[in-house]
């Protein structure tokens, strides 16, 4: 199946470019870490960087999922997924400050578990912390994530205090290099404005189209379904496979809150909450064992996907 998502995309790319859909509104956000030529694609390049940033997503989230057994056997479909929620704005999109930030959190994402499965080793906890920073730093509109990666460690069985502090020092060694950066620059005074402009650039979620609504709305009805799936599956599950879904629905739940309360763009924010709805979607199509209700809420997440272009 890995070879089919190349294909899909590659059909997004080609659809966009024969029949010219008006594109998604997006919001520039630079971040405090000045990365040259970021953000700064020739027009024609865009769809190309674009369909490889998130290729290079949905194989990792494969990876993920292979590497921690989260499916319990070998599966694209959280790959595809993620490819199929990202579709409707793919082609919309250059490998930006968004894209290079969400990319981070999937990395944070591994280490996590990784800090889950080996309790001996503080090293996945101090690279957590350090890719979670850093995402932020890149793209500061993700910075509620630092409250789910406190929470998410205190939570899920890493709560001594040699965890806590391997991950207080993952999370202060880039914004001290970023502190350091503008320190030596003579720019610090503006290192809080910077982040603050990055911060509350955009609209508030109340400017979205009627219909991206239904789209949430849609995508709101397959998460109950998997969520309630997997309340009755959670008695035999493993503790490491209970502690990593906590991390993923805790991550959606804060991601959420960030759509709601931080100023930016839905379309953009989109990339990054279809991480843990890939996840969690997947389990519930592997897991469930409701044939014909399984379908059902197939047709509607692809009903969802491809709202963009039905509409």
């Amino acid at each position: 199946m890995l070879f089919v998502l190349p294909l899909i995309l590659v059909a997004m790319v080609l659809l966009d470019h024969y029949f010219s859909f008006s594109p998604l509104p997006t919001v520039t956000v630079k971040g405090v870490i000045d990365i040259p030529y970021i953000g700064h694609w020739d027009k024609s390049w865009c769809p190309i960087a674009g369909f490889v940033a998130i290729l290079g997503l949905a194989y990792l989230i494969f990876f993920l999922g292979e590497r921690f057994k989260l499916f319990g056997q070998t599966t694209t479909l959280p790959a595809l997924i993620y490819v199929l929620l990202t579709a409707g704005i793919l082609v919309n999109i250059s490998f930006d400050n968004l894209l290079l930030a969400v990319f981070l959190v999937t990395i944070a994402l591994w280490k996590l578990h990784t800090a889950i499965n080996d309790t001996k080793s503080n090293a996945a906890l101090y690279a957590f912390g350090f890719f979670i920073v850093l995402s932020v730093a890149i793209y500061p509109k993700f910075v509620l994530l630092l409250a789910w990666a406190l929470g998410s460690a205190l939570f899920l069985g890493r709560s001594t205090i040699k965890d806590i502090v391997a991950l207080c020092l993952g999370m202060c060694t880039p914004l001290l290099f970023v502190v350091f950066y503008y320190f030596w620059t003579d720019r610090l005074e503006t290192l809080p404005v910077v982040f603050t402009e990055n911060l509350l650039a955009g609209n508030n979620l109340h400017h979205l189209p009627f219909i991206e609504w239904i789209r949430l709305g849609m995508l709101t009805v397959v998460l109950f379904f998997a969520l309630t799936h997997l309340s009755t599956r959670y008695s035999l599950m493993v503790v490491n496979q209970r502690r990593g879904i906590f991390a993923l629905i805790s991550m959606v739940i804060f991601i959420t809150l960030t759509i709601l309360l931080v100023p930016g763009n839905y379309y953009d924010f989109m990339y990054l909450l279809a991480l843990p709805l890939s996840l969690l979607y997947a389990q519930y199509f592997i897991s469930s064992r409701w044939v014909i209700c399984c379908n059902l809420v197939f047709l509607l997440l692809l009903a969802a996907c491809f709202l963009t272009y039905w509409v």
